[in-house]
């Protein structure tokens, strides 16, 4: 196995969505109806932790700096002064609190399953746990624990469940949504600085909605010069990233989170994370593109470029 190196950037770890209930109401449960919802809320509840929603929901209007920096690293003169038009825009269309509820109410349209609240829950904390040891390892440079965390991956006993079990997960495909909102935000910057912008952010509300209908689809196909990160990529290095921390769990909650997410149950509530997450992304995406454009028309009336004065 590839050996875990140690970039500058850690891998950071995340706040939950929502505060779990204490266990021991979990172990209470009876099959009233009340019971059953507290349940069903423990569960979606590890399950959006454990895929770290919320943090990665509330990056997205930061997102915007690194968009720059990344525009910037390639050559482009004016990102910084794109990425001061295009960030209120960002922070005006992503509103990480609703998309976090309407991502929940997706996963509740999920049937029950016969997962065990109380035991899912115990392997979200220790997933999180796991999630802060692997990030005190890479910004402490601990070899010692690189070469366990190498050897379990590695090993026949756990490691093939491991490499499963992160392929099960929603995290890789959330992360490659995450990639693509980027793109859509450098699309964005490139836009300042191209010839045909003036025209375009000065057409009508209904043209320009026309002309930037399918911007995201068209960049969600794109295989090939995706900027700043390739999907593929992006989703690549999360799956090793969370290679690292299920390497870091119990035996007992491993098999926790890999009997879950084999399941029926599992795969479904799976399938409606990404595909709620993905409806919300898309919808904040293609608001800012329909906020930005109007804005950057009023930014080249007060800035017109030499070929327009």
């Amino acid at each position: 196995m590839k050996s875990i190196g140690f970039p500058s950037s850690s891998v950071r770890a995340g706040t939950i969505l929502r505060r779990l209930p204490n266990l021991a109401l979990v172990l209470a449960v009876t099959v009233s109806a009340p019971a059953l919802a507290w349940a069903s809320d423990v569960i979606d509840g590890a399950v959006l932790q454990i895929e770290q929603v919320a943090p990665r929901l509330s990056a997205m209007p930061s997102a915007v700096d690194n968009v720059v920096k990344a525009a910037t690293d390639r050559g482009s003169a004016e990102a910084s002064k794109a990425g001061a038009i295009l960030a209120p825009v960002v922070r005006a269309s992503f509103d990480p609190k609703g998309m976090a509820a309407e991502i929940s109410d997706g996963l509740a349209e999920v049937a029950d399953g016969k997962a065990d609240p109380a035991a899912l829950a115990k392997a979200a904390a220790a997933f999180e746990d796991g999630r802060k040891k692997i990030a005190k390892m890479y910004e402490s440079q601990d070899q010692v624990t690189a070469k366990q965390v190498e050897d379990r991956v590695a090993g026949t006993e756990d490691g093939p469940r491991i490499r499963q079990l992160a392929d099960l997960m929603a995290s890789p495909e959330l992360a490659a949504e995450t990639a693509l909102t980027a793109q859509v935000m450098y699309v964005s910057l490139e836009a300042f600085s191209d010839t045909n912008s003036a025209e375009l952010a000065s057409a009508s509300p209904e043209k320009l909605k026309s002309e930037l209908s399918g911007v995201v689809a068209s960049l969600r196909d794109r295989t090939e010069n995706e900027k700043p990160v390739p999907k593929d990529i992006a989703r690549m290095e999360e799956k090793a990233r969370l290679t690292f921390i299920l390497a870091a769990l119990p035996k007992e909650d491993l098999s926790v989170l890999f009997d879950f997410y084999q399941s029926a149950e599992g795969k479904a509530k799976r399938q409606a994370l990404v595909e709620s997450y993905r409806q919300v992304s898309d919808r904040a995406s293609t608001k800012m593109l329909a906020e930005y454009f109007p804005a950057l028309a009023d930014y080249l009336k007060t800035h017109p470029r030499p070929q327009q004065q």
